[in-house]
């Protein structure tokens, strides 16, 4: 991580030794404007063209020839690994493109860590170490890896059925929905009550009815963050919020809060309903899918369990948009996986030495 920004502050410095050079030609009077000028333009083809083709042309060669899969490539979004041979695209290319009522869907976590929304058959506990009770319904996670437990079914508040009509109704921004876990048909929920490891906002679950006066609030509204091809919800290429519709008109966004569960969440990652609803870790995209055809539920566990998709055509994405996205990876992506300790220091304190940096401790003592 540090050696990305150290490269990038040594081009920093580049420049302004550079662009201090050419401002030093300035006063000289042996040098005519016909002379600065060309000075100036040698300094732009040299720094600016000559660098960014020669950085540009590696990544395209790079994009060009590396066109599969790799074990690797599940850091990047949805969109980056369908546009690759292999992999997630031999599972999501015959998949339909619109989100329809009666969908099947898994919903990704956009940006930073991969995982996706997971529910199973266990809830939180009637009280947390500190005291502070829960909710005790269906424990809803992040989890990092592919599962049955993924799954959930978009459906209309207003039906009752969760089979895909023809013709279809796709989902837009703006709509209102519900998911039902695919699995235990229980629908994603969330009540005023305090998240397990972020008190601050709320806890997220799936509706279990105990007969208390604790009534489901299970809808959700659909925000689309990115409406360049239109207002319906699309697989792989939408990012979308889950806003939770309340009765009091207050808001809150399904958001991925980056913390670990203890052993009774088996170690998967929190999900909450937080208040700040502009947030990246408040997107999600739908990544594999699939349209619901049999009402009965022991059918449709069958169907999330064994069913595949049949490769079409590839998700195809531009070079500039993988380009951009493996440069935003290459900058922050490694800050997923850093524990932070009490001497750390972040890449923006560097240049102006604010914090002290540990560059060894003794294993006797605590000099350093």
């Amino acid at each position: 991580m540090c050696v990305k920004y150290v490269g990038f502050y040594s081009m920093i410095l580049a420049l302004f030794l550079i662009a201090r050079d050419y401002w030093s030609l300035l006063p000289k009077k042996t040098l005519s404007s016909a002379m600065l000028w060309v000075h100036l333009l040698i300094r732009i083809v040299v720094l600016i063209i000559v660098i960014a083709t020669t950085y540009l042309s590696i990544f395209y060669v790079h994009l060009a020839i590396l066109s599969k899969a790799g074990p690797h490539d599940s850091v990047m979004t949805s969109a980056f690994q369908a546009s690759l041979e292999g992999g997630l695209a031999s599972i999501t290319k015959g998949q339909p493109l619109e989100v329809t009522h009666g969908s099947q869907i898994t919903l990704r976590h956009t940006y930073g860590r991969a995982c996706w929304l997971h529910s199973h058959n266990h809830v939180y506990p009637l009280r947390y170490p500190d005291g502070r009770g829960s909710s005790h319904q269906q424990q809803v996670t992040c989890y990092s890896f592919k599962d049955v437990n993924n799954w959930w079914i978009v459906k209309r508040p207003d039906k009752n059925d969760l089979v895909v009509t023809k013709p279809s109704e796709p989902i837009r921004h703006g709509d209102v929905i519900q998911l039902v876990h695919g699995i235990t048909s229980r629908a994603l929920n969330s009540h005023d009550v305090a998240a397990p490891m972020t008190p601050q906002s709320q806890e997220v679950s799936c509706y279990i009815d105990y007969n208390v006066s604790m009534p489901s609030q299970n809808l959700w509204r659909v925000e689309i963050t990115n409406r360049d091809h239109g207002d319906a919800w699309h697989a792989i290429q939408s990012q979308v919020r889950l806003i939770h519709v309340h009765a009091n008109g207050a808001e809150f966004a399904l958001k991925f809060s980056g913390r670990q569960l203890p052993d009774w969440g088996f170690n998967q990652h929190e999900v909450v309903a937080d208040r700040l609803i502009d947030q990246s870790n408040s997107i999600w995209n739908v990544e594999e899918h699939r349209y619901t055809k049999s009402e009965d539920q022991k059918q449709r566990e069958r169907e999330l369990i064994s069913a595949e998709m049949i490769p079409l055509q590839a998700t195809a994405l531009s070079f500039w948009e993988k380009f951009a996205e493996l440069q935003i990876k290459m900058l922050f992506g490694g800050q997923e996986s850093q524990n932070s300790h009490m001497y750390s220091s972040g890449p923006f304190e560097w240049p102006l030495m604010s914090r002290g940096i540990a560059y060894w401790v003794s294993n006797d003592s605590n000099v350093s």
